[in-house]
């Protein structure tokens, strides 16, 4: 049984939306989208395939590409560059790329299409590393400026302070306010 399957059954189980949703870590108006297409056909929804269809290359674009690439023996960033320069055609480089690929010109480079894991930069152990910054805004028709500063592990915001200006002097003073709680 698929997800989708899972999903519905659950609401003709009378199984609350947000229960669900929670359950599957989908928000509810993606519950929304599977349950109401099927209470309206009683189908299973069918889901398109995300992004922008690619384009088809023609073969006068494909020749123009191979041309430019034997001629220059240059990457499609460069070679997008290049023809737009010589025969003022703009042809994406994405597509240069996939023509290149096509015929055996390139090889996939596994580290680029790898997917990149998110990276916070956040130290384990509270108070072991913090961060700070400034922020100009207005208060009563003045221009103030806000300085905070927060602990990168819990985020909490231990120390801040509003000031006219910011100098050295203003922050080093709100630092040692926060350094002496």
């Amino acid at each position: 049984m698929g997800i989708f399957q899972r999903i519905i059954q659950q609401c003709v189980n009378d199984k609350p939306v947000v229960e669900i949703a929670r359950y599957f870590q989908i928000t509810r108006q993606r519950v929304y989208q599977f349950i109401n297409p099927f209470r309206e056909s009683g189908e299973y929804p069918v889901l398109r395939q995300s992004g922008r269809k690619p384009q088809a290359i023609d073969d006068r674009a494909e020749e123009l590409i191979l041309a430019t690439y034997q001629s220059n023996n240059i990457g499609p960033i460069h070679l997008e560059k290049k023809i737009e320069e010589t025969h003022g055609i703009h042809i994406p480089h994405n597509r240069i790329y996939r023509v290149l690929l096509n015929h055996g010109l390139v090889e996939i480079n596994m580290k680029k299409r790898q997917q990149r894991k998110y990276v916070r930069y956040e130290h384990t152990h509270s108070m072991s590393m913090g961060q700070g910054d400034w922020k100009e805004f207005e208060l009563e028709g003045s221009k103030k400026w806000l300085i905070t500063f927060m602990d990168d592990s819990s985020r909490l915001i231990t120390c801040y302070g509003v000031f006219d200006s910011p100098t050295t002097e203003n922050t080093l003073t709100v630092l040692n306010q926060g350094f002496q709680m």
